[in-house]
């Protein structure tokens, strides 16, 4: 058992004290190889063909959230349809709401903060692993996090998880300045700022995702020195200042997201989930295991190594920067198994924690020579698995995303096939000859080629197929035509929330916010022209005194199509 003070020697930290690290000036030319392939893929993926659709519906929602904020000029109290809407705190649309204005109500502002968001992480990544353990584990960590599938699916999307998993990278960031790296304690204080811009953005999950790691980390180290620290308590209390006065500006609706009771009663109803039974949504508590292998891929396959390389590190008590990047991982991924509540994007706040422990394992790899020479049954096995995953996906993709998206058309070039199924290739025949370094090396060679393949294959396919702004671009067409006079009559919440949003960015479709309204068009314009959804659609057919005829179908993923009408009086 290690002793306080004792001196314990780590990759990058010696008892909590930095080595000494080369200057940037002084650094090899590979070093500026490896950040300009970073800023390559990095800008690669979250900011080419930004423009493109809104989709997936929450898109379109906070897009119409912050639009009726800046027209209402109301920044504190949200509404939605002219509704109140109070799920989330308005931090995120205060952020949505800077970039349209700045450069105007579009697609590429609005998705702006998600992506720089998005880079700002790649980049804390990059530092953190750089300073724990070597630059060649900081530049694959970063590699990983920006082309794991789940954050570059979800971290350029106008969405709150972006930045929400920037805050808590953040927060962490400056945490380890102090407790592994032996900085300065006013590192706390951007810790908690860090942590408390995160409860703003998203509640007090936000604050208590980055504080579970810390207190885990603690407690399994029995490190009591930040609770002795007049800046931990001084950074505690600015924390708590921030969202105490920031919940007091908010409106009555908005004062649940700060209290802790409700935070814990939503987040883990205990009621509802057994050992292993469904939780609220219908996910089992093991769903997230299931969901590893697509949205960490391609990085998956290394995953289950990397693991086991940072648990043969026992006592972890001796090895703090193995421990922490279990606790990150390992930790979050417990709590977020356990919530009743389960999602998707809710893991690109572990994506930081993977890309480090991928980072970590990449660093051993390429300084023991026993561990570049040899290739463990279970890695060459996941690495055959992922390139024989890489080949068929190039031949049979398409079938979900025709399922899902609706896309008929070929989405890749052949030329893009033939270069994929050659490099997924040499990863099978590197993984089959044990050949370990060339084998990684390749695993990061098609992780940016998979960003290439989702971002300018996958994305435009959807765009092209069904996108909500196509369908409206043509019904906002056909009501400039000569013919009745054309309405929008979606009341309540939309089932379609991005289409809505591109029917209401301008005048050209009026609304109609309830039935008695189109009754009173009807009566007097005569024939009206009436864009809706399939529940809407139903309803005014059932209604009396209408004659209701569907004139055209825009076909929309999801079930959420929508339907132009002819509604008039019957005579």
């Amino acid at each position: 058992m290690r002793r306080s003070g004792e001196r314990v020697q780590v990759d990058g930290v010696i008892n909590g004290q930095e080595a000494t690290a080369q200057p940037w000036w002084e650094a090899e030319p590979r070093r500026y190889v490896e950040i300009f392939l970073l800023a390559l893929v990095g800008g690669w993926a979250y900011f080419a063909n930004l423009h493109l659709s809104l989709l997936e519906g929450s898109e379109g929602l906070y897009a119409g959230i912050a639009r009726e904020m800046a027209r209402r000029g109301e920044f504190f109290d949200l509404t939605y349809q002219d509704e109140p809407y109070f799920n989330k705190p308005p931090l995120f649309f205060w952020l949505l709401n800077l970039s349209t204005s700045i450069w105007g109500d579009h697609e590429i502002a609005l998705r702006l903060p998600g992506s720089l968001a998005a880079v700002g992480t790649i980049v804390l990544t990059y530092v953190l692993g750089a300073r724990l353990v070597s630059p060649t584990a900081g530049f694959w960590a970063a590699l990983v996090v920006a082309t794991s599938h789940v954050f570059l699916w979800y971290g350029r999307r106008v969405l709150f998880d972006s930045t929400l998993t920037f805050l808590v990278t953040l927060a962490l960031f400056a945490w380890i300045q102090v407790q592994l790296l032996g900085r300065s304690s006013r590192w706390y204080l951007l810790a908690f700022v860090s942590m408390a811009l995160g409860a703003m953005l998203k509640e007090m999950h936000g604050f208590f995702l980055p504080l579970l790691v810390m207190a885990l980390y603690a407690a399994i180290q029995r490190d009591t020195r930040m609770l002795k620290n007049g800046y931990f308590w001084a950074g505690l209390a600015v924390a708590v200042a921030m969202i105490g006065a920031y919940a007091q500006m908010l409106g009555p609706g908005y004062q649940h997201h700060f209290r802790i009771g409700k935070a814990i009663e939503s987040t883990w109803n205990t009621g509802v989930i057994g050992n292993a039974g469904p939780a609220a949504d219908g996910h089992p508590i093991y769903w997230y295991l299931g969901m590893m292998w697509a949205d960490f891929f391609p990085w998956c396959a290394l995953l289950p190594s990397a693991i086991l390389l940072l648990w043969t590190q026992r006592p972890l008590r001796s090895h703090p920067t193995e421990l922490l990047l279990l606790v990150w991982v390992l930790g979050l991924f417990t709590a977020f198994s356990l919530a009743t509540l389960k999602r998707e994007p809710y893991l690109t706040t572990i994506v930081p924690g993977i890309g480090l422990m991928i980072g970590y394992y990449y660093h051993r790899v390429s300084s023991s020579s026993e561990a570049s020479q040899s290739m463990s049954p279970l890695l060459r096995g996941f690495l055959v698995i992922l390139a024989l995953v890489f080949i068929g996906g190039m031949f049979f993709g398409a079938a979900p995303l025709r399922r899902r998206w609706l896309v008929s058309a070929p989405v890749v070039s052949p030329v893009f096939v033939v270069i994929m199924v050659s490099l997924a290739g040499v990863l099978l025949y590197a993984a089959i000859t044990a050949r370990v370094q060339f084998a990684l090396r390749m695993v990061g060679v098609l992780a940016a080629a998979y960003v290439v393949l989702v971002v300018n294959y996958v994305f435009p396919a959807i765009d092209q197929a069904a996108s909500p702004r196509k369908a409206t671009e043509e019904i906002k067409f056909m009501a400039k035509e000569t013919g009745p006079a054309m309405f929008l009559y979606i009341p309540g919440w939309p089932k379609n929330e991005d289409a809505v949003y591109y029917l209401k960015r301008d005048s050209v479709v009026r609304d109609l916010p309830d039935q008695e309204a189109v009754q009173h068009a009807v009566r007097t314009q005569g024939p009206i022209r009436v864009i809706t959804e399939e529940s809407h659609r139903v309803f005014l057919q059932k209604q009396a005194g209408l004659v209701v005829e569907t004139i055209q179908e825009f076909r929309q993923p999801g079930r959420k199509h929508l339907y132009l009408l002819s509604v008039q009086a019957q005579s």
